[in-house]
């Protein structure tokens, strides 16, 4: 006769039994510390200064079809030829780049963008899939899991020693069934990956979409949970510039390791290879993130800035006029800073200086390019090399093209 497991007879046996279970796990954790008299204090290290660490995580968010990433196939070309980077003309370290992309082609999307960039390409290496053995020792490849495949990741990072940038686009792709909404969940996935950052002082940028909303706090467009921004030390957002719609703006929203940066701006011009390629801006912007992505707002409210923008009109057209003028006659006027700010961005209006040591001018691009001591017509503008690195003495810039990205 089958004997049956009588489980409520059995339950104090079983109860002690789980019991001594936990108290055995509990008698092998202890706390690990540290004095902080016995860590040595170390400078942030860079990729982009003041904007993107290396060893760190950072965002960028924005809606489909913006140019996310065209931009980073402009951050990997950079890296990989040590280019300056935009606005803020420093230099990036010269390095690998690692690039995780489920939603472009690598043949017909991917290495076209990297050549309009100027990219060197042998630097610039793509994690196509995770490759395993079942049980039965077939090998078989899987997509990337943020669950499963960080030990791979460590691995492949291991044979990259001059990797400076990984860049993961979308982050959501890799969730592997992870509940993006999810606070704990999304932590519990992001930690390893900022832990095999650090280990390896490699910059991580994790690209993800925006969420449904509309207008609000800049911080919390990103979709999914906040942690993905709480995760990152730094993170950013692209939007359309809603007074010039052919221009896209890149905003910071946090930054924990640097002062407030400035946010750029950028169009999307195709390339002689025919492939989209960010032309950035020569001046930041000096708007913030909950602005730029702030709702229209009714006529009435807009009364100031358009008044600014006749006011701005009026004055430069007769040609340029020197900064602290401008901001005089203007407070004259009774027209805000702000509205001053918002006008000149809506006009197109770029300071420039008349010397290297002179005061700086406000007028329109004609009126600054006609100027004496204006730079010449294709200074800021790429050639065939396709980048920055032409700036180097030993790679002078070849004849621009009209299509050309600035030089920064």
């Amino acid at each position: 006769m089958k004997k049956t497991f009588d489980y409520a007879k059995n339950e104090p046996a079983i109860e002690k039994l789980l019991q001594d279970i936990e108290k055995e796990k509990t008698a092998k954790r202890r706390a690990v510390t540290a004095c902080f008299a016995d860590i040595q204090p170390e400078p942030i290290s860079w990729l982009w200064p003041g904007r993107i660490a290396l060893g760190k995580l950072t965002l960028i968010a924005g809606d489909p079809g913006l140019g996310k990433s065209l931009i980073t196939a402009a951050m990997a070309a950079t890296v990989s030829k040590g280019f300056l980077w935009p606005v803020d003309k420093t230099p990036s370290p010269i390095g690998d780049v690692m690039l995780l992309s489920a939603e472009d082609d690598p043949a017909d999307t991917t290495r076209p963008r990297l050549d309009a960039a100027g990219a060197d390409c042998r630097r610039i290496h793509v994690l196509k899939a995770v490759q395993e053995v079942d049980a039965e020792g077939t090998p078989i490849q899987h997509m990337f899991s943020f669950k499963r495949d960080i030990a791979a990741l460590e691995e492949l990072l291991s044979t990259l020693p001059d990797c400076r940038l990984l860049i993961i686009d979308p982050v959501s792709a890799y969730l592997d069934g992870t509940e993006s909404h999810n606070n704990s969940d999304v932590r519990g996935l992001l930690a390893p990956l900022a832990e095999l950052a650090a280990q390896y002082k490699v910059a991580v940028v994790l690209i993800q979409h925006f969420n449904k909303s509309g207008g609000g706090n800049a911080m919390y467009r990103s979709m999914g949970s906040i942690a993905f921004v709480a995760a990152a030390r730094a993170a950013y957002i692209v939007t359309k510039d809603q007074n010039n719609p052919s221009r896209t703006l890149f905003m910071p929203t946090k930054n924990n390791l640097a002062k407030d940066s400035t946010g750029l701006a950028y169009s999307i011009v195709s390339a002689e290879n025919d492939a989209p390629v960010i032309a950035w801006d020569l001046q930041p912007v000096a708007i913030t993130a909950d602005e730029a992505l702030a709702l229209p707002k009714p006529d009435e409210e807009r009364t100031a800035t358009d008044d600014a923008c006749d006011f701005l009109q009026d004055l430069l057209s007769g040609g340029s006029v020197k900064a602290s003028e401008v901001q005089k006659e203007a407070r004259g006027a009774g027209i805000s800073e702000k509205s001053l700010r918002r006008a000149r961005e809506k006009l197109g209006i770029k300071p420039y200086r008349i010397t290297f040591t002179g005061g700086w001018m406000w007028g329109f691009a004609q009126d600054a390019q006609s100027s004496q001591d204006a730079p010449p017509q294709k200074e800021g503008a790429l050639g065939e090399v396709g980048h920055l690195g032409s700036l180097n003495t030993n790679n002078p810039t070849p004849q621009a093209k009209p299509y050309a990205m600035p030089i920064y």
